[in-house]
């Protein structure tokens, strides 16, 4: 609870508020309904929101073969991209919007995080609110993260712009926090990555551990000397 007061402070959240504001701003063009974003990687991110939409219906709890695709023999294409990029986007169905409408809200929520992470991220390393406000607009106007965006309509790519802060910040804690908790943090991210089926993450949370055994063995040898 006191993390959350520390999280809504009066200067946070005027810095929320204005991320928000640039936030709209940059999302205005997908207002547009002549826009395309089945253009590209577009149209694949729309299959595979229709086509686990109606894995979720047939009752697959985790759905990665879409049963109906390729003349009902089916397609895995969950297994190339982590099905968090669809579960997040169909929350959006529950108010009866169309797949096109789920990508597009889901793109303007997105971007406002992107900014929100690089705000807390920066303020963090520099502990300074106002450099911090600053890297998150900059962040959001980024040339190939608005590429990703409307361009290469790249959802996976888009949605890793939210995260990248989110693993520097994790190097910060690592090294700030007790080896114990660390352990039991990192043991939770890994779970959290076999269940997204993100071979990937899986991959980088081991380099990862790799990266802290070796610091942390470097300086105990230091230590002794």
């Amino acid at each position: 609870m006191d993390k959350i007061k520390k999280l809504l402070q009066k200067e946070n959240t005027k810095n929320i508020l204005l991320l928000c504001i640039a936030s709209v701003f940059i999302c205005l063009p997908l207002l547009n309904s002549k826009l395309n974003i089945g253009y590209d990687d577009g149209i694949q991110h729309i299959a595979r929101l229709m086509g686990t939409y109606q894995s979720l219906l047939e009752g697959q709890n985790f759905p990665v073969i879409m049963s109906k695709f390729c003349n009902n023999f089916g397609y895995s294409w969950n297994l190339f991209y982590s099905p968090l990029t669809a579960y997040l986007p169909l929350i959006f169905k529950l108010i009866g919007v169309s797949f096109v409408h789920c990508i597009k809200l889901f793109m303007f929520f997105i971007t406002f995080l992107s900014g929100i992470t690089m705000y807390f991220f920066t303020k963090e390393v520099t502990k300074n609110k106002k450099i911090a406000v600053m890297a998150g607009l900059f962040y959001l106007f980024a040339p190939y993260r608005l590429t990703d965006m409307y361009l290469r309509n790249a959802l996976a790519e888009l949605t890793s712009f939210a995260f990248l802060p989110m693993v520097f910040m994790r190097f910060i804690w690592c090294f700030k926090r007790k080896t114990k908790e660390r352990i039991f943090a990192h043991y939770r991210q890994l779970c959290f990555a076999f269940n997204t089926y993100h071979y990937y993450d899986v991959c980088s949370n081991f380099v990862f551990d790799l990266f802290i055994f070796t610091s942390e063995t470097i300086k105990k040898q230091k230590n002794t000397k």
